[in-house]
């Protein structure tokens, strides 16, 4: 297999950018924290609203001063929370960030617990229960061993404040009225509030924080199937755009350039290139690129034979090498250093001759590819060979038929000179200027001017049909030109034929400059000339043909009818083949080149129109030829853009 030269095929372009935006964790933790400022709104009213009641209609005697102060407080630190986290939420900060806003937010709120446990009465405040919110909500926050810490500390600032409070280091701070016996003082009570307080607190910040890690696990766990999905999902769009490939586009440069970067884009990672075998099948030459530097690209040869690397993916095997720097199958381990590349990933490009090149991908991790990227790039390779042989081979037919045509284009050309002077002699001798011809001789010369006629026919048919496709692509300057005027001068020059053969031409001239299309007078006259003679060719004397064009939005439409031989159904599907005729027209016109109507679809085709046709049998036959119009203005266009 041949590695095709194609230029202007590598992309130096870098690795595929970083997956923007948080994870689900992130954003969960961001919308706690919110969540929890959103909370402290309500607590904070909450406490100067229930010092009113407690003053105001229970009529209880309270520490009312430093209530309200705590009150306020929380209010007045929680607007700063409120601040920093909207800079936060703006600035799109890191999880580290938040979580140490959440601390923040814990360790004030216990400080602002405390103290109101402490005005309201202390061991004996009913507030002391709220302790238990904090627990869960530290249980949210942060791991099982950081809640069961905070689960301590609760226990220990709560018996802390009883036990100062029991032995009078510190002033009891009752609520007056709310309880007749002063119990901060019993014992036995102290001992059973504290125990099941704390209890009670282990066992939420237990339950929390287990509760919230399994949350967590299925949350990562889920966070992980949606990361493996779309990866999948993406991989799975890859192997569908490599089979479109394959049925989508010939043309071997682009074949290769989209199977490299659609390969690294789908496994993101830094590159992705093509090797092909050259004619020689000694070398292995870079066909499309991805992602490489042209450095890198020109270290030197690759030989499939000693290049290890090379020689074991070409066995048909998928080679993963881990770390590129110490692999013994390198060829150039120092450049793939400087390259940056730290693992690769070969596959091989298996045709039905065997292993024809490699797919290889890139990659600036160590140990970055699993199995199944090794499965992904497996199955590329597998799609990407059939893309590649198919383009390959069209490639080959088309300069195939190219230097078929070119041999017909040279070979009539050298024709062209002894058919013209073979007639020049047979015309001499028929005139009778080297002497008197007998009626015997005339029948003879007669039949050999028929056949050197027929000759001539072929040659021009031939040389038309070389020269459209040795051009091809509308090499020949095409121009403005008037349709109607020329289809009015190929009417008018068959007119003496169709009376001749007793068939009565209906044309009505068309009016000039009203259809300009984009063509070549030369190549009009011929597809006009080809139909028009058909019809009188093969319509037998008596018969009708009517010749038409019509304005049909912004086409010219023109139609060529006939009351003719008409084409067998069997015949139509091999009217435009090269040297078809159909059998009625072989039996009615002995002679024919099978020609006329490939030059003048492909004629047609060049000029970026469509061509039609309708027949049937003994009744006749119908061509339309439909071709753009365009404004009369418009300019020769010059070959380049034409084949643009």
């Amino acid at each position: 297999m041949q590695a095709p030269t194609i230029p202007g095929n590598v992309d130096s372009a870098g690795a595929p950018p970083e997956r923007p935006g948080r994870s689900l964790v992130e954003a969960e933790l961001a919308s706690s924290v919110a969540w929890l400022i959103r909370l402290r709104w309500a607590a904070g009213v909450s406490v100067i609203v229930a010092t009113w009641l407690v003053e105001a209609v229970f009529r209880l005697d309270a520490a009312a001063r430093p209530l309200y102060a705590i009150g306020g407080a929380i209010l007045v630190y929680n607007l700063a929370f409120y601040l920093l986290e909207r800079r936060l939420a703006g600035t799109k900060s890191p999880a580290a960030d938040y979580q140490r806003l959440a601390m923040w937010q814990v360790g004030l709120d216990w400080l602002a617990m405390i103290l109101l446990i402490h005005f309201t009465g202390g061991i004996e405040s009913p507030v002391i229960l709220f302790f238990i919110f904090h627990i869960v909500i530290a249980s949210i926050f942060f791991s099982p061993r950081a809640a069961l810490a905070f689960a301590v500390l609760a226990i220990a600032l709560v018996s802390g404040i009883a036990l100062l409070e029991y032995i009078g280091l510190l002033p009891h701070e009752p609520i007056e009225g709310y309880l007749e016996i002063p119990l901060y003082r019993n014992g036995l009570y102290l001992a059973a509030v504290l125990f099941f307080f704390a209890s009670t607190g282990l066992i939420s910040a237990y339950l929390g924080s287990s509760i919230q890690e399994r949350l967590r696990k299925r949350e990562a766990e889920i966070v992980s199937l949606t990361e493996s999905l779309q990866q999948a999902t993406t991989r799975l769009q890859a192997l569908n755009d490599s089979a479109r490939i394959v049925g989508s586009t010939l043309d071997v440069p682009q074949v290769l350039n989209r199977l490299v970067r659609t390969s690294a884009e789908a496994m993101g990672v830094r590159a992705c290139s093509i090797r092909l075998l050259d004619t020689s099948g000694h070398r292995l030459e870079p066909v499309a690129v991805y992602g490489l530097s042209q450095a890198y690209l020109e270290k030197g040869p690759v030989d499939p034979v000693s290049n290890p690397l090379a020689r074991e993916v070409l066995s048909g095997k998928t080679v993963n090498v881990a770390d590129a720097a110490a692999s013994p199958l390198l060829q150039y381990p120092g450049e793939a250093s400087q390259e940056g590349i730290r693992s690769m990933l070969s596959a091989p490009l298996i045709g039905k001759d065997g292993a024809f090149g490699i797919l290889r991908a890139y990659a600036i991790e160590p140990d970055r590819f699993t199995p199944e990227d090794e499965a992904f790039l497996a199955a590329i390779a597998a799609q990407g060979s059939i893309a590649i042989e198919n383009a390959m081979a069209y490639q080959a037919i088309e300069q195939l038929d190219a230097t078929k045509s070119q041999f017909i284009r040279m070979v009539t050309h050298e024709l062209r000179s002894p058919v013209s002077v073979t007639k020049s002699l047979l015309k001499t001798l028929t005139n009778g200027y080297v002497g008197k011809v007998t009626d015997a001789q005339q029948d003879i010369l007669n039949r050999a001017n028929r056949r050197i006629d027929f000759l001539q026919k072929l040659v021009d048919d031939l040389l038309d049909l070389a020269t459209g496709k040795v051009e091809g692509k509308l090499k020949d300057v095409r121009e403005p030109v008037d349709l109607a005027a020329i289809l009015n001068r190929v009417a008018d020059r068959f007119e003496v034929s169709a009376r001749e053969h007793g068939l009565q031409l209906d044309y009505k001239s068309a009016q000039e400059g009203a259809f300009i299309i984009l063509a070549t007078e030369e190549g009009l006259d011929r597809v006009f000339d080809n139909l028009i003679s058909n019809a009188v060719k093969y319509t037998r004397p008596g018969g009708s043909i009517w010749v038409a064009v019509q304005r049909e939005d912004n086409e010219a439409w023109v139609t060529v009818k006939d009351t003719g031989i008409g084409i067998p159904q069997e015949a139509m599907q091999h009217m435009f083949e090269e040297f078809y005729r159909a059998p009625n027209a072989k039996e009615l016109e002995f002679e024919g080149t099978g020609l006329g109507l490939t030059i003048v679809k492909d004629l047609i085709t060049r000029f970026g129109g469509r061509i039609a046709i309708e027949s049937e049998q003994d009744a006749g036959t119908t061509v339309t030829l439909t071709l753009p119009l365009i404004a009369t203005d418009t300019r020769p266009i010059p070959p380049a853009e034409q084949a643009a």
